[in-house]
């Protein structure tokens, strides 16, 4: 089964999160597929922009794949997962191209940083989204800088340090790239946004989001190597931690 079903229509690439038995969640290869789109969408003068969404209606992602491959230690493991959502997030901030989320039911952890990176999220009224690290046991320097840096030093603060779930209305008046839809219908808002930022000359367009991205590359880049000096030679302690959260549904 592929983890991220990317097709084309009307000029737009569609990626579909297709992991709806596995809570959605996001595996090393959905990062991987997702960054071969975001290539094909930046070699490709045709396309219009990319949308990312997810299969279901009622759980968008549970954010990233706990998985343990085999043979790597706790240490090993804890720098795995890191990198699935670092290297997607990135992907996202480094594309010259227009990328909207459309968010549909809850959104947790690593699917919340990458859908603050893209240019604009559209949500429908079930759409939540909710940053548990801190509440588990895990501080993120890494989701703090891309809240920051998306949305407000406010926003990062209440996310992070409540894990409370925050509807796309609370987030959007803070300062998240996010538009609320309440009417009509939402793939078609997405659509629109897309094709919003395509009339725009693709080099002007780039070039300008290039500029806007600076910073948070930067802050994002400097959270992951705080990140890998402050855990360097420590276990990944909670791991189970993690685990029973996600069980408990």
């Amino acid at each position: 089964m592929t983890d991220l079903i990317v097709s084309e229509r009307d000029n737009i690439l569609w990626a579909q999160i297709n992991r709806e038995t596995k809570a959605n969640s996001i595996s090393r290869a959905l990062t991987d597929r997702y960054v071969e789109a975001l290539d094909e969408l930046s070699q490709r003068s045709d396309l219009k922009g990319l949308i990312w969404f997810s299969s279901s209606d009622d759980l968008f992602s549970g954010g990233v794949d706990l998985k343990r491959p085999d043979g790597l230690d706790d240490q090993q493991a804890s720098e795995y997962r890191t990198a699935i959502i670092t290297d997607l997030a990135l992907a996202t901030l480094r594309c010259p191209r227009p990328i909207v989320t459309l968010a549909r039911g809850r959104m947790i952890g690593g699917a919340v940083l990458n859908a603050l990176c893209c240019d604009q999220i559209m949500a429908d009224t079930t759409a939540s989204f909710q940053l548990p690290e801190v509440k588990i046991g895990i501080g993120s320097p890494i989701a703090g800088s891309i809240v920051e840096h998306s949305a407000s030093a406010s926003l990062a603060r209440d996310m992070l340090l409540t894990a409370r779930v925050m509807s796309a209305a609370e987030i959007a008046q803070r300062g998240a790239p996010c538009t609320v839809v309440t009417g009509g219908d939402l793939e078609e808002q997405a659509t629109r946004a897309i094709e919003t930022y395509a009339q725009m000359p693709p080099e002007a367009f780039g070039y300008m989001k290039a500029w806007f991205q600076k910073p948070r590359i930067a802050a994002l880049e400097e959270a992951m190597a705080y990140t890998a000096r402050s855990r360097a030679g420590k276990n990944d302690e909670a791991t189970r931690a993690v685990s029973a959260f996600f069980d408990k549904g």
